[in-house]
């Protein structure tokens, strides 16, 4: 009973760090609890923490829904739908290293980035990088990387709002899609729940460092993220 109680206890306090890193930058959760949470307990991923991630989205999307630009999200879950289809066929067609090609896109995409590349979030940047991250998250599970590097100029608020409504969108879609398949049930709803206290616990947590977290602090975090996340792929 004391084990389970230090590893139910683990997996919050790791959910708790995750949800207030991508509460306060807009990326991050997944790439930091995941690793961590399978090895405390694999039934924790992915659907439970896609799950309870669902909810730290919608709570920054609506925290920040001020500065929401409704137009380009939009535009930005048109590119989702259209990739999240082109990947769920590419998985039955491509045998290739997937995982190696997107870390190596990624990791070009944050070399443009840090030498000038001015990457913005117009309405083709948006719906560009909405399909990547749709086609990214369907073949190896990681949606943010694409769309994030549009946002690493933007204001933090903007940054924050976007893709919490992005991810939110992703997250769900990839519950359904697990749904189908299978693997998700009543089991792994109770396993979210257990992983909610912890995303309450960085959406508090949130506000106090929001304000450190300037544009130029922003592009870093997300350029760091991105990287981490290349470099895992190329490492798959």
């Amino acid at each position: 009973m004391n084990g389970d109680l230090a590893s139910v206890l683990t997996a919050v306090a790791i959910m708790a760090l995750g949800s207030a890193f991508q509460a306060t930058v807009g990326i991050g959760l997944a790439l930091f609890a995941v690793p961590v949470l399978a090895l405390i307990d694999p039934t924790y991923v992915p659907g439970p923490m896609l799950l309870a991630g669902t909810v730290l989205a919608a709570m920054t999307a609506w925290r920040e829904r001020h500065a929401l630009d409704r137009v380009g999200l939009l535009l930005s879950l048109a590119g989702l739908l259209i990739g999240t289809v082109v990947g769920a066929l590419a998985v039955q067609a491509l045998q290739g290293p997937a995982p190696k090609v997107f870390g190596g896109l990624i990791l070009l995409a944050v070399v443009l980035s840090i030498v000038g590349l001015p990457l913005k979030a117009t309405g083709m940047s948006l719906t560009i990088a909405g399909g990547a991250a749709g086609i990214m998250g369907t073949l190896v599970g990681i949606h943010g990387p694409p769309i994030a590097l549009v946002f690493q100029n933007a204001k933090p608020a903007v940054a924050r709002a976007m893709l919490g409504a992005f991810f939110t969108a992703a997250y769900l879609c990839s519950v359904a899609a697990l749904g189908a398949v299978g693997h998700f049930g009543w089991s792994e709803v109770t396993r979210a729940a257990i992983l909610l206290p912890g995303v309450g616990l960085g959406v508090v947590a949130a506000p106090y460092s929001a304000p450190f977290i300037d544009p130029i602090r922003l592009k870093w975090a997300i350029l760091a993220v991105s990287t981490v996340s290349g470099l895992t792929l190329l490492a798959r």
